[in-house]
């Protein structure tokens, strides 16, 4: 014990150096943990929270630029450290104090790996929530002076990448016809497939064709309302039914946020613009696998659908989604007027709602369906291409050997249509002579 009392002068202002510095290594190392084990869910609620948590929510928006940044600093800290703790060991070694020496390399290794790195990376991730926010405004500092720098590192990156493996390339993308048909030949040969699973299969590949306008949920079903209400004063009738409300300022054509109404819990007085969310926007051609991105990397729940002209045409859901993905038959009617797309009333008879689309009714119909080929999307978007007018009660059109008649038409042109084929009419009509 003399000896560490005798050195007591040297290795002193270099500990408490050294403790400052694995406080930092330790900040950054919690920060890293808690920001990114955050659910998706958890950070679109702190997109509309307080200062710290939006905070929290705009620096996971680019989570590249907040990784790069957290083990750039961390880096910088555990160089400092351990040149510290080299220092400090050389003049102990230099005073004559070798044991003392020893002790502090490791003290040093041992510190860091348990203070710098396991404790606050096991305890970040049980109160990553509470640390997360904390550590926001710092972080976004720390982020913010590493900015200019950034760039300048991408590029020595890509300098080395160039110069050291310069012969490395991408490995080349199967497409999604090769997949499906890859799908389809292992359910031919292997029973372990089962049959949802193998749709579920193709409703993932499916997402690189399918256009939003398929899948999104037309405005005028939609519900919107001002941001200035509250839960309480809604004039709406119910609500039961009501997934999300969309928000739209007065004298204003777009909505810009939503509220989802499945994640308010508790009764609260706020009102509906304090407990909204941004939206997306999002154009009608782009692919469910485009928008479905932009929900993961922006952490958004809601999109709005826009046509060419920048006009409000329809919504989608990042729950839309899911079950277009995930469902056996997924279906935008079942969700949006909460009944069956397509009724059976008799043999080969059916109803069938003009909101259908024609690849789900083709499916039920076993009819080809090619999406390059049919532009349209719906059952009432065939009647009004047909008619070239908008359809009435009793007109009927044709395809593949399938008559499809009007039942009941609504004034903006949805309507319900009555399906059977060609054989079956002409069999009726035979027996009523």
């Amino acid at each position: 014990m003399s000896e560490f009392a005798d050195s007591f002068h040297i290795w002193l202002p270099g500990t408490l150096l050294m403790l400052a510095l694995m406080l930092f290594s330790a900040f950054f190392s919690a920060s890293e943990t808690a920001f990114f084990f955050l659910s998706r869910e958890q950070i679109r609620r702190f997109s509309s929270g307080n200062s710290r948590q939006r905070m929290v929510s705009a620096l996971m928006a680019d989570p590249d630029r907040l990784l790069t940044a957290v083990l750039f600093w961390n880096l910088v800290i555990n160089l400092a450290y351990f040149s510290v703790g080299i220092v400090v060991m050389h003049k102990l070694n230099d005073g004559g104090y070798t044991l003392v020496a020893g002790v502090m390399g490791v003290l040093n290794l041992v510190g860091m790996i348990a203070l710098g790195e396991v404790v606050p990376k096991s305890s970040a991730v049980v109160f990553r929530k509470q640390i997360a926010v904390n550590a926001s405004w710092p972080l976004a500092a720390a982020v913010a002076i590493l900015d200019p720098v950034i760039p300048t590192l991408g590029k020595v990156a890509q300098i080395l990448r160039r110069s050291f493996w310069p012969h490395v390339k991408r490995e080349a993308h199967l497409q999604p016809e090769d997949l499906e048909r890859a799908i389809d030949a292992s359910a031919a040969l292997a029973s372990e497939l089962l049959e949802i699973e193998q749709q579920v299969l193709h409703n993932i590949l499916d997402l690189n064709e399918v256009t939003v306008e398929e899948v999104m949920r037309p405005r005028n079903l939609s519900t919107i309302v001002s941001p200035d209400e509250t839960l309480e004063s809604l004039s709406i009738p119910s609500i039961a039914n009501i997934d999300y409300l969309l928000l739209m300022e007065d004298g204003e054509d777009v909505c810009t946020h939503a509220v989802a109404l499945a994640r308010i819990t508790n009764r609260t007085n706020k009102t509906l613009g304090e407990l909204a969310e941004e939206v997306l926007f999002v154009p009608w051609c782009a692919t469910l696998s485009y928008v479905l991105a932009e929900f993961r990397n922006q952490y958004r729940s809601v999109a709005v659908v826009v046509h060419e002209h920048g006009e409000m045409i329809g919504t989608v859901t990042y729950d839309d989604l899911l079950e277009s993905t995930f469902a056996d038959s997924p279906s935008r009617t079942r969700r949006v007027l909460r009944r069956e797309p397509v009724i059976q009333i008799g043999e080969n008879r059916f109803h069938a709602e003009g909101l259908v689309t024609l690849r789900y009714l083709y499916r039920q119909l076993r009819i080809p369906f090619d999406a390059d080929e049919d532009s349209l999307n719906t059952l009432a978007g065939l009647f009004q291409d047909e008619l070239e007018r908008m359809p009435e009660v009793g007109d009927k059109v044709v395809v593949d050997g399938w008559i499809f008649t009007t039942i009941a038409v609504t004034p903006q042109g949805q309507l319900r249509a009555l399906i059977e084929p060609e054989g079956f009419t002409a069999r009726s009509s035979e027996g009523d002579t």
